[in-house]
């Protein structure tokens, strides 16, 4: 395992920022949990500090009853009404019934954030086992992100799938990549190095 990490280490030199973790669902053999690793970097991913209480409100809004119903990844046993309803894997809100600021909500939801000297939250790492719902927050906060940086999250799985979270005109989409390397398609490399 240590040696898989330090290799993807290695691989990723886009991004000062690396987290990996092991994606869902999970395959159980024996006593082993195995699943893909995965290597996030996240590219300006930042919320201006005009629009740091607005994208609070928009997770706070994912918390509502329809909302959690139409935009929930997994399910849970309600105990009070005998059913299974739907639910967030990860981002529980607490005790309390809301976050108290925008970096604490981010720290649920699995990603760490820096607040920067112009009050402007970035979104720097994702710090634990992978949810399955990242997509839900970034749909949620796309429309309050700093578009002059061009922010982006590329994804890199270990059995050669790549992916980027992209993030337009108030958007988020998940695009899907695909690997080239210079022995198939030489034309592409060669003007690289001219």
């Amino acid at each position: 395992m240590a040696q898989q990490i330090d290799q993807w280490k290695k691989r990723s030199v886009c991004a000062p920022i690396i987290a990996i973790w092991w994606d869902y669902p999970a395959i159980e053999s024996g006593n082993k949990s195995m699943g893909y690793l995965i290597c996030y970097s996240f590219h300006n991913v930042r919320i201006p500090a005009s629009q740091v209480t607005a994208a609070l409100a928009a997770i706070h809004h994912l918390y509502q009853p329809e909302m959690v119903e139409r935009m929930g990844t997994a399910t849970i046993y309600d105990h009070t009404t005998k059913t299974m309803r739907k639910c967030y894997r990860g981002g529980h809100l607490p005790s309390t019934g809301s976050f108290a600021t925008l970096m604490d909500a981010l720290q649920e939801w699995s990603l760490g954030s820096v607040q920067q000297s112009d009050g402007s939250i970035e979104i720097v790492e994702y710090r634990c086992d992978k949810a399955g719902d990242e997509s839900v927050l970034f749909d949620a906060i796309a429309p309050f992100l700093d578009y002059s940086c061009n922010p982006r999250v590329d994804a890199f799985q270990d059995n050669n799938e790549h992916w980027r979270h992209v993030f337009m005109d108030g958007q988020h989409r998940r695009v899907l990549g695909k690997v080239i390397f210079a022995d198939q398609y030489p034309e592409l490399f060669d003007s690289l190095e001219n």
